[in-house]
């Protein structure tokens, strides 16, 4: 679709009405599509109304063909393949449109399974074509905004972190995309186990009445004379699961098997994806899993259960929390096992396996989830599931992150805390409390939680950030041999996805970070104005000037510039945009190397750096400047604009530039 933006309006056209179509709209993938679409839009690719039209077009041909279809063929469709292999699809449609009448039409298009058979059973049990079209249409022009307007907010931000960094963009599709399966995986397993579980059930029930010896344990947990025989089900297969799981774990553990090899690769990709805005992020996310947070949501669970009476869910609570604590620090310093970076903990903590964040962040906020979810009603209880699914996912996930734990510590941790909190749960609901639970329990963890993340956040952010930031290894290079030709050493383009080549650094400067400004003030450049939220603002001006608006950072190895700079206009240069002087900026950005020169009188940094123009770009209501293409002439200006300053013009050979035909390999040394 991006390479042919004039098929867009056809293609989508074409995808909202087989979305809608009978049967079809099964295996077409129309939200994500349209989703997409929609991110197209907000690059500046495809035209806004062209795509819109369309897309309520074909929603509504698309109704319309499944209509007539249904009221073509009446009651002989349940008697045609496949309706009459798989009745049961017409029949939920039917219940669908018996319950909401004329709107289920408008329903009926937001709710997945039933979305392709609500058109053509109105048909069939003949609503009247006037009554039909009319909530058609009406469905069709809230259907496709709904949409294309999510995809349009999605794709702003995904051109905005791509030009802070590819990773970025990356790092958001990741994260979007794993919270999206956690949250379907959830909803997935709670509708096929809900309607099995009496009848499976009752089959381990009979293997074990028949196996009265190896069957007495699972004749016990799987009580038939209690009500809850879904709920039973579930922990007992998740308490089975995540034990073979633990246990798979911690042997590719103990014996280096293929699971080690996993942890460097993946490893290695996360830190490939670190950005200084996706660190705050995931030091935000690993916080609320930190043990002061932890500890603290579990005394006020503790002590609110016990201030209104009730015992049986307060010893229970005490027994998850004390165990899951005790067992993963026994297997801690049982294996201590190293953490792919040292000294970011003392004591037991600095060991690796399992992952006390992850093992903790199952036990307290699973197990919390169970008593809340016991004692409502099953239709609700996979939200309550899912919450605390989505916090312990991505708590997980930053721990990966941040590199402070491998693959295998996390997934053991995982593991171990769901086989403990399964094991509590079958326990807890197989004698019911005889006192009720606090309906005020949910509001208090809430709460509880809230106010601690904040307050822990408030006073350790800072330190934390520190604790987790990439490290860098500085080598030691001679100042003439970087002169001569050891400058080739230096990376020669922006690390942003590994093995992407990105933006040359054209520019290599020896000297402190703070010489390096005041030399640069001095010939007339000055820094932009400060991105904040008071002047993101100004990017929403319809016509600003490119020299007012505060510029996107750039990351360069997980790290934003340490100094960007404004060039001084020149005269006499052609403008990008010959409508707008104003549209294009010479900017200078430095970040740090790894490397220093040792010279008699000490050790000086080398700063790597990018000289490109920036031109104000419209993406959907914001203007924003973003880097322009070309290489030599910002080189050329800055040469000149330097000219009293040391400086050397190198060329980087023809092989190693040739996978950028728009850059020569020139680069410019600088030195104070």
């Amino acid at each position: 679709m991006a390479q042919h933006p004039n098929w867009v309006a056809i293609a989508v056209f074409a995808v909202a009405l087989t979305e809608s179509l009978v049967l079809v709209g099964l295996i077409v993938p129309g939200a994500v599509l349209m989703v997409a679409a929609g991110a197209l839009i907000s690059t500046g690719e495809v035209g806004f109304w062209s795509i819109l039209l369309a897309a309520i077009a074909g929603a509504i041909v698309g109704d319309g063909i499944s209509y007539w279809i249904g009221h073509h063929y009446s009651d002989q469709l349940k008697t045609l393949w496949p309706f009459r292999r798989h009745p049961q699809w017409l029949a939920r449609g039917e219940i669908f449109v018996h319950r909401h009448g004329g709107k289920s039409i408008l329903f009926g298009r937001f709710v997945g399974p039933v979305r392709p058979f609500v058109p053509v059973v109105a048909g069939m049990l003949g609503m009247q074509p006037l009554r039909f079209y009319r909530v058609n249409i009406l469905s069709a022009l809230i259907w496709a905004p709904a949409y294309l307007l999510p995809g349009m907010a999605f794709g702003t931000s995904l051109a905005l972190a791509g030009e802070v960094a590819a990773r970025l963009a990356l790092l958001l599709l990741l994260l979007v995309g794993l919270i999206w399966l956690a949250s379907w995986l959830i909803l997935y397993l709670y509708r096929v186990l809900s309607p099995r579980a009496g009848q499976m059930t009752q089959k381990i029930l009979n293997w074990a009445r028949q196996h009265p010896r190896s069957g007495k344990l699972i004749g016990g947990l799987l009580d038939p004379d209690q009500p809850e025989l879904r709920t039973l089900l579930t922990l007992a297969v998740l308490l089975f699961g995540a034990l073979w799981l633990f246990l798979g774990v911690l042997e590719d553990v103990i014996t280096g098997d293929p699971l080690v090899y996993v942890d460097q690769g993946l490893y290695q990709f996360l830190q490939d994806l670190r950005t200084p805005w996706g660190d705050r992020l995931m030091v935000i996310v690993t916080e609320l899993g930190d043990s002061v947070v932890i500890a603290l949501v579990a005394v006020a669970v503790l002590a609110w259960l016990m201030w209104r009476r009730s015992w049986h869910a307060a010893w229970y609570w005490g027994a998850a929390v004390g165990f899951g604590q005790l067992a993963a620090s026994m297997i801690k310093l049982l294996l201590q096992r190293p953490r792919p970076i040292a000294d970011i903990y003392t004591g037991i903590s600095s060991y690796s396996f399992p992952s006390g964040h992850a093992t903790m962040s199952m036990v307290v906020y699973g197990f919390l989830a169970v008593l809340i979810a016991r004692h409502l009603s099953s239709s609700r209880r996979w939200i309550v599931y899912a919450l605390a699914a989505l916090l312990i996912i991505s708590i997980s996930i930053s721990r990966l992150y941040l590199g402070a734990h491998w693959f295998s510590d996390v997934l053991g941790g995982l593991s171990l805390g769901l086989a403990w909190v399964s094991l509590l749960g079958i326990a807890y609901v197989r004698h019911p409390s005889p006192e009720p639970l606090p309906r005020s329990l949910p509001a208090v963890a809430m709460l509880v939680l809230v106010l601690t993340g904040v307050w822990h956040v408030n006073n350790q952010y800072s330190v934390d950030l520190q604790r987790y930031a990439p490290q860098l290894k500085i080598q030691h290079l001679q100042a003439s041999a970087w002169w001569q030709d050891d400058w080739r050493l230096l990376p020669s383009y922006r690390q942003d996805l590994e093995g992407k080549l990105d933006q040359p650094l054209n520019v290599q400067w020896s000297g402190t970070l703070e010489s390096v400004r005041e030399t640069l003030y001095t010939q007339g450049w000055r820094e932009p104005v400060s991105l904040n939220a008071t002047t993101a603002m100004r990017w929403l001006l319809p016509d600003p000037d490119l020299k007012e608006l505060p510029m996107l950072p750039q990351v360069h190895d997980g790290r934003h510039e340490a100094l960007l700079m404004l060039g001084p206009s020149e005269q006499g240069r052609e403008p990008l945009d010959t409508n707008n002087n104003n549209n294009q900026q010479l900017t200078l950005r430095f970040w740090k190397s790894g490397m220093v020169l040792d010279t008699d009188t000490g050790s000086v940094p080398i700063w790597i750096g990018s000289a490109r123009f920036q031109q104000l770009r419209r993406i959907l209501i914001l203007r924003l400047p973003v880097t322009a293409h070309g290489f030599e002439q910002p080189l050329q200006q800055l040469t000149r604009s330097l000219s009293d300053i040391e400086q050397r013009v190198v060329r980087l050979a023809r092989t190693t530039v040739e996978s950028e035909p728009d850059w020569s390999g020139s680069l410019l040394l600088i030195r104070n």
